[in-house]
């Protein structure tokens, strides 16, 4: 008692309040009755289990939390309730079958604005009228796409990309990334360059970074409180943003009006933007922000897994090898083509079980619940941001046999509990839970498959890709089994690998068309 007397009534009353605080933000609700809290690290007050975080690879320790809990665990991360699912059956119970209360999205401190309220990236809305009537647009623009027209543009878009990579191929993973970047804007503004192209993925990886665990802004939610009149030096990050913003605002609006322009002037083909232009139901704003939106989804994310398949076809050239023989037998000495898909079920199953394998989303793109449920007694809190774990399911040994491994064979294989017949629609993209669950699906998943198989088949049909021999030891240079970036959306890091041509023929062939 003598040692409180001791201090000043404001000390002491700042030590109250701090108290208070902490008690009712770290509190622990009152359960209904009947009811349970899911299991989980207990963690420390205040930071909960951040601490167990590692610095890189952060979806292991999620995938080791479900090891250690269960199915379906709890962990509370700051001031977050997440809800990690492992099981298939789990996450279809929540996410599909009780969609209307789980597709709620996170608010990212990062972020300039309320990107679950303003309408700029629809994958990053939350649940709500606008987020309903900007999807429906979005699916309409995916649905009107020509398959003939695409398989055109990522055809000439791969050819680029091919003959780049044989004269660089230590940057092979830019190159995928402009390759696919190059696709996407040329579907949405009607043509590109390699400027555009390259616009197209510095707006992806700009969005990639503030929605990531690194930003500061999110490790320090707080920041985003601090007043506008706070001179700029004294808050750095808010100033990259805000530059992060305007030029990804300027590239979007000013490719759709050069768009624009042209389809008033009859020229161009195909294109998102004149799609959209015939459609009343979002403002001109509503309708650039998506059409961009939609070209950022496709450069990155479709170039991910592509990227780690390069990788895989260098550790495992056996599979590299059936790839080729089935596209040398489909193809011949012509270019590989979206038509070829039905025939080149190898070449399938190496994208999907890269997928499998290397997931592009390990985390799961996370949802938010958007009221008190209760899953099989036990009580889930609303507001929890609920992980349906990628890096967890892909690796359930009942379904997936010797799961830590690059095994193709599982989708061709009768004895693989994940075979599926007919090998002409099987494997396939679609009802692959990567791209999302329930209403928050990508509906992008036809695109998706045209562009990776024109992609590697293309690659196999007229490059051998190797380990790189280091020049001083004459030694082949060991490949990394799992050095990706940190983002929610992962790719391997630079990789030292050589790439050369099967067929110089083959490479005159792409030259001149």
């Amino acid at each position: 008692m003598a040692l409180l007397l001791s201090f000043s009534p404001a000390v002491l009353g700042i030590a109250v309040v701090a108290v208070l605080l902490i008690f009712l933000l770290f509190r622990k609700p009152k359960l209904p009755p009947g009811v349970k809290r899911l299991p989980g690290p207990k963690g420390i007050p205040i930071l909960g289990s951040v601490p167990d975080l590692p610095a890189k690879h952060s979806w292991l320790q999620f995938y080791a939390w479900t090891k250690q809990y269960g199915p379906i665990c709890q962990v509370q991360l700051g001031p977050d309730t997440c809800v990690l699912v492992a099981s298939p059956k789990v996450a279809e119970d929540l996410l599909v079958k009780r969609a209307a209360k789980y597709s709620g999205r996170v608010h990212f401190p990062a972020i300039w604005g309320d990107c679950a309220t303003d309408g700029h990236y629809l994958p990053l809305m939350t649940n709500c009228a606008d987020q309903k009537r900007i999807k429906n647009f979005t699916r309409k623009l995916t649905s009107s796409l020509p398959r003939a027209h695409l398989s055109k543009v990522a055809s000439e878009q791969t050819k680029i990309f091919v003959l780049k990579l044989l004269e660089d191929p230590l940057n092979f993973g830019t190159l995928l990334e402009r390759c696919c970047g190059g696709i996407s804007s040329t579907i949405a503004w009607d043509r590109t360059s390699p400027e555009v192209a390259k616009a197209t993925v510095s707006t992806s990886l700009g969005l990639l970074e503030v929605i990531s665990p690194e930003a500061i802004q999110n490790k320090l939610p707080f920041l985003e409180k601090i007043p506008l009149w706070v001179p700029d030096f004294l808050q750095p990050w808010r100033v990259k943003e805000i530059g992060r913003v305007t030029r990804e605002r300027d590239f979007w609006f000013g490719q759709r009006a050069q768009a624009r322009a042209r389809i008033e002037e009859e020229k161009g083909e195909y294109s998102w933007t004149r799609e959209s232009l015939k459609d009343g139901t979002l403002e001109e704003e509503e309708k650039a922000y998506t059409v961009g939106m939609m070209t950022l989804i496709a450069s990155v994310l479709e170039s991910s897994p592509i990227q780690g398949l390069v990788v895989a076809l260098c550790m495992f050239p056996e599979w590299q090898k059936r790839g080729q023989e089935e596209v040398d037998l489909v193809c011949g000495d012509r270019m590989p083509m979206a038509e070829d898909i039905q025939k080149l079920p190898v070449v399938r199953a190496l994208i999907r079980e890269i997928f499998r394998w290397r997931s592009p989303v390990p985390f799961g793109v996370p949802h938010m619940l958007t009221e008190d449920d209760i899953y099989e007694g036990y009580h889930i809190a609303k507001g929890s941001v609920v992980f349906a774990l990628e890096c967890a399911m892909s690796r359930d040994e009942a379904l997936y046999p010797d799961a830590e491994n690059f095994r193709p064979e599982r989708w061709l294989d009768p004895l693989y509990p994940t075979y599926k017949e007919p090998l002409t629609h099987h494997p396939q993209l679609k009802n692959n839970s990567s791209f999302g669950w329930g209403k928050r699906q990508c509906l992008g998943l036809d695109y998706s498959e045209i562009v990776h198989v024109t992609i590697v088949a293309t690659m196999l049909w007229s490059c051998n890709i190797q380990k790189k021999v280091d020049e001083k030891t004459g030694l082949e240079i060991e490949l990394p089994w799992m050095d990706y970036s940190p983002f929610v959306i992962v790719k391997p890091n630079p990789t030292p690998l050589d790439i050369k041509p099967r067929d110089e023929r083959r490479i005159k062939l792409l030259s001149s068309v």
